[in-house]
């Protein structure tokens, strides 16, 4: 199969010989997909035997690595990494680059996805960097750290600026000296094919960034096909821009799992044997949310309980007729959640597969009609925190981008035993500005199985509550007010086995 031109084609090994100490490396991939594991695999193994690469600074849009010790956590070493950069960090517990990171051991910073992303677009296409109104009063605003997670991160990768009179932030474009991406397959001469992939994590523009900095690429695959045989409509990253291919024959397509077809290829969600969700609180907010929707909608889904949205709608026979996203470049289908798995970042009977890069760019747009996202800790205000919590450092993800740019939000939280832990006089960080949506004119609302809350300008109102329940309780938990024109919520959203939501659209009886 090979020839004169297949050069690229390597060991682990070798290719990882195009990383060398001080430079600026960019990893692929997301939390169990699109994983370059064994280029990652091989770098630890190499840092451990010979101290080298060291000093690298470490840049993700995404964490890689569905568990502790793959992925960013395999990498993020003390000695091999001195500054970190990433969307998200660490979504469950606190590995050791987490601890790293509060000892002051290396710089690190959370931006947000999106903006990790525009970064690289910026570096890529040779600008200085991007000006945005996302992360305004949040965490990422200098006034309030510009990002970063230890006081031994002076480095400013954010400014505030005025143009035409309105405050907003710059963010200085990230160069880069070698990416490390994923694909399913390459041809003999490096083109990139991502077929069989549940989601696409950036591929061709870490590849792009790297590129115009002057550095190097190095790209694993399962397989090689010979030249001439991969359709140029496959292909995510062409061939001139690589310059070392890896070939992980036992590559899995997602963390723990070789291949399932149900993940890359069209099918109809009806076909799928979807578990339903348990009777109790988060069924009551997760019918209370689905009243939002109407038929047609289009709708930005993140983890926690949204996550379940899919699950609902397919039981109550609507899925088919709505559209619901993720950050990751998947639309459409049941993602892994709504399946019963741990792997959100995927889909069962996806409609379609696009670069996660994208998508952003489109949610930071306000193209999705609204979006269901979960909640860490909430204040009166209705300021929220997601993205930082004692010694956890999960990071903001999209988070920022879809708040900033969707103009219908809803946030979800249960209101039980727990409660205290959400609600909150003072976050500890802060990922959403309730004053900037007021400022961008966003409707916002929170739900829980006690009640509904909109945002106003004096912070946090009851419209709605729960039958047989008073709403002075939730108020007095939340610290919002009580609308003079409160109304008990839908009674479907508490009784029955189904609310028969498409009944309802007939009828004109959801919103």
């Amino acid at each position: 199969m090979t020839t004169g031109r297949s050069s690229k084609i390597m060991p682990a090994e070798a290719a990882i010989g195009f990383v060398t100490s001080g430079m600026t490396m960019a990893v692929g991939g997301a939390g169990g997909v699109q994983e370059p594991d064994a280029i990652i695999e091989a770098l630890a193994r190499r840092f451990e035997a010979k101290g080298d690469p060291a000093d690298l600074t470490l840049l993700f849009p995404m964490r890689t690595g569905a568990s502790e010790g793959r992925g960013t956590s395999r990498l993020a070493m003390r000695g091999m990494v001195s500054r970190l950069i990433g969307g998200s960090i660490w979504p469950v517990g606190v590995p050791d680059f987490v601890r790293a990171i509060h000892d002051g051991a290396f710089e690190a910073y959370n931006l947000s996805i999106g903006l990790v992303y525009a970064m690289l677009e910026a570096a890529a296409a040779g600008r200085p960097g991007v000006v945005t109104r996302a992360g305004l009063d949040t965490y990422l605003d200098p006034v309030m750290g510009g990002g970063a997670l230890n006081a031994r991160s002076t480095g400013k990768l954010v400014d505030s600026v005025r143009i035409d009179g309105e405050r907003l932030l710059y963010y200085r474009a990230l160069p880069v000296d070698v990416a490390i991406i994923r694909g399913s397959v390459a041809d003999e001469d490096g083109n990139i094919g991502v077929a069989g992939e549940p989601s696409v994590c950036g591929p061709l523009l870490l590849a792009q960034a790297a590129r115009a900095n002057g550095g190097k690429v190095i790209a694993q695959v399962s397989r090689i096909v010979p030249r001439h045989t991969l359709p140029p409509h496959d292909v995510r990253v062409p061939g001139h821009l690589v310059d070392a291919l890896v070939v992980h024959e036992s590559q899995e397509q997602v963390a723990g799992a070789r291949f399932d077809a149900r993940l890359a290829e069209a099918g109809a969600t009806t076909a799928l044997d979807v578990p339903p969700v348990p009777e109790g609180p988060r069924l009551a907010i997760l019918r209370r949310c689905l009243l939002e929707l109407a038929p047609g909608c289009t709708a930005v889904i993140g983890m926690g309980l949204p996550a379940l949205l899919p699950r609902l709608a397919h039981h109550e026979g609507v899925l088919e007729r709505l559209n619901f996203s993720v950050e990751h470049g998947v639309v459409g289908g049941v993602n892994g959640i709504s399946m019963g798995g741990s792997v959100f970042p995927i889909s069962y009977a996806p409609s379609a597969i696009i670069d996660a890069a994208d998508q952003l760019r489109g949610y930071a747009g306000g193209v999705p009609d609204l979006a269901f996202l979960g909640v860490g800790e909430i204040d009166p205000q209705g300021n929220i925190n997601v993205s930082r919590f004692g010694d956890r450092i999960p990071g903001s993800g999209g988070f920022v981008d879809i708040t900033s740019g969707i103009r219908r939000l809803v946030f979800t939280l249960e209101a039980g035993p727990k409660a205290s832990r959400k609600f909150v006089p003072e976050l500890q960080h802060r990922t959403f500005s309730a004053s900037e949506a007021q400022r961008r004119g966003q409707q916002v609302i929170y739900v829980t199985e006690e009640g509904v809350m909109r945002l106003v300008a004096a912070g946090l109102e009851i419209t709605e509550y729960a039958p047989g329940s008073d709403p002075r309780q939730l108020a007095s938990l939340t610290g919002a007010r009580v609308s003079e024109l409160a109304q008990q919520m839908p009674s479907a959203c508490f009784e029955g086995t189904s609310m028969n939501l498409s009944v309802l659209w007939s009828e004109g009886g959801a919103r």
